[in-house]
């Protein structure tokens, strides 16, 4: 595989690593709107807090994820200017 090559297939990874994390930036928001509006019904606030999936841990911080979205983006445009 030459160097072109390779970087091409980085650049389409890094592009669909992007798409990914934007999408679920994307999800995460919706998940936090619904639980919020299930929170506030008190009967659907108790079921939800009794479900096993319910609070698993820290959430990712937003900040981290746009800094992710940032750095696929530098990696992307020194790719693209290496051509």
């Amino acid at each position: 595989m030459t160097d072109a090559e390779t970087k091409h297939i980085l650049r389409f990874i890094l592009e669909a690593l992007k798409q990914q994390a934007q999408y679920l930036h994307r999800q995460h928001g919706w998940l936090i709107a619904v639980a919020e509006s299930l929170k506030a019904n008190p009967e659907m606030d108790s079921a939800l807090r009794q479900h096993p999936f319910y609070d698993q841990g820290p959430q990712p911080l937003i900040p981290r994820t746009d800094a992710m979205i940032r750095n696929i983006d530098l990696l992307i445009e020194n790719l693209k200017n290496r051509d």
